[in-house]
């Protein structure tokens, strides 16, 4: 399709480059006003969590100038947000933002990670069952 992807991840160095520093949403860590992902297509660029857009207003070319713009969002702490979703989960009966089925797919995958970890194999994935 003609993809093409760079992919860097490390949780064990010295950089600021994590969501904790960079997202300003838990006080526990001191913030840093950098981003930490930067996603880019054909059409413009993210960096996250500062939501600045990059893109050409007119022709794409290394040789036009490009734009960029913020994108505005609300803040919150996230742990509160979590916190009154499981509550009008539990009180009102609210669809939760995550379900039991996405919450079990999620700890398929980590668990295929970690028996390839150990194992030093591939470990498929098959459709769920139940």
């Amino acid at each position: 399709n003609g993809a093409l992807a760079t992919v860097s991840v490390s949780d064990t160095i010295s950089a600021p480059w994590s969501w904790e520093f960079t997202s300003g949403e838990n006080p526990v860590y001191p913030n840093v006003t950098t981003s930490c992902y930067k996603i880019g297509g054909t059409h413009g660029a993210l960096s996250v969590p500062d939501m600045t857009l990059w893109r050409h207003e007119g022709v794409r070319s290394w040789w036009e100038p490009i734009g960029s713009e913020t994108i505005g969002f609300e803040t919150a702490d996230p742990l509160m947000r979590q916190l009154e979703d499981f509550v009008g989960v539990i009180r009102d009966g609210a669809t939760p933002l995550v379900s039991g089925r996405e919450g079990l797919e999620s700890l398929r995958v980590v668990e295929a990670i970690k028996t390839a970890a150990a194992t030093g194999e591939t470990v498929a994935l098959g459709a769920a069952h139940g």
